[in-house]
């Protein structure tokens, strides 16, 4: 008997379907499996900050295709990106259906008037990178996931913690979580310093500045974020510098969500100070490994993980699209 050809059949998905979202993206690399929580979390904050759309095509209660477009609240004489994200399951993968999800997710973002699609895919989800190149994608940037063994490098994290706290004693710099800092002020002054902050990550895709108000939701609703996991440095009156770790609710894996300093600061070991902080609560915590994601051309956050021992995961690719071509 003929073989019946596997043809998509999208319909709008909603909050309830980011449990088989995850359970999808989870099939694409078992040793970095989605959070459901988290994923919705992220839905949550999408549809609140930005412009949205998404479709799933579901088969026996599982996901088996999913697209989804973004694009920030765009001003007027900025150029304007959006994201696409096409998700195909293995057993029907086929260059035409997959270059059916970028599709729809093109058309949107056509409709919604932008100029370039992005499409960021790990260097090696080969069949992904070469639809994307078939489909005109071309790499722009390129990011690094990097893995850190807890297990085998606990000894050396914990030595070298020892001799952050007694850098920092010296400068007169304390180090804690949020939630034990007394300040009143401590969310306002750590929104400051971040937003400063992220102003100096390379960028080719321009991101909004979120309002404080917008801030404290997208950081402290996410169910990932703990206030006891969510260090800072403190020099006087000024919060100068955090590191966050975002840890899975249901499964998955911790990751370091952020670090950053404050520019007067920096070259004092402070970043470097938070992580070794950071890696320390996961050891505590029970994790065995923990990953990061970092811009290749940010050289100072990448020296401090080499340096903690990190490993080389595989790049991210950020491919872009003209949309008018």
């Amino acid at each position: 008997m003929p073989v019946t050809k596997f043809e998509l059949q999208l319909r709008p998905a909603t909050l309830d379907d980011a449990a088989i979202v995850a359970d999808l993206e989870s099939l694409r690399d078992p040793m970095e499996p989605r959070d459901p929580v988290l994923l919705r979390h992220w839905w949550l904050m999408s549809d609140e900050l930005e412009k949205t759309m998404r479709r799933v095509d579901v088969r026996e209660d599982r996901a088996v295709a999913y697209v989804a477009a973004t694009h920030e609240v765009w001003n007027e004489d900025e150029k304007r990106f959006g994201i696409v994200r096409p998700l195909l399951r293995n057993d029907v993968w086929e260059h035409s259906i997959y270059a059916q999800l970028v599709k729809v997710g093109e058309d949107w973002l056509r409709s919604e008037g932008a100029a370039t699609a992005v499409a960021r895919v790990r260097e090696d989800m080969k069949q992904d990178i070469t639809a994307l190149g078939n489909l005109g994608y071309r790499e722009d940037r390129r990011m690094r996931t990097s893995e850190l063994d807890l297990a085998a490098r606990g000894d050396d994290i914990m030595a070298t913690l020892e001799e952050c706290r007694r850098q920092m004693e010296q400068q007169g710099v304390e180090l804690h979580p949020i939630n034990e800092d007394p300040d009143p002020d401590r969310y306002r002054k750590t929104y400051a310093m971040m937003i400063e902050s992220e102003r100096d990550i390379p960028t080719t895709v321009p991101w909004r500045e979120l309002t404080f108000e917008e801030w404290r939701r997208f950081w402290f609703d996410n169910p990932a974020i703990r206030e006891d996991r969510f260090w800072i440095a403190r020099e006087g009156d000024d919060i100068v510098g955090m590191s966050v770790l975002d840890s899975p609710v249901v499964r998955g894996i911790p990751w370091t969500a952020y670090t950053g300093t404050s520019r007067k600061v920096r070259g004092r070991g402070i970043a470097r100070a938070l992580k070794y902080e950071t890696m320390a609560q996961a050891i505590g915590a029970g994790y065995t490994r923990v990953r990061t994601t970092n811009d290749a051309d940010n050289p100072p956050i990448l020296r401090i993980n080499a340096e903690m021992g990190y490993q080389l995961v595989a790049p991210v690719l950020e491919l872009h699209r003209n949309l008018d071509s």
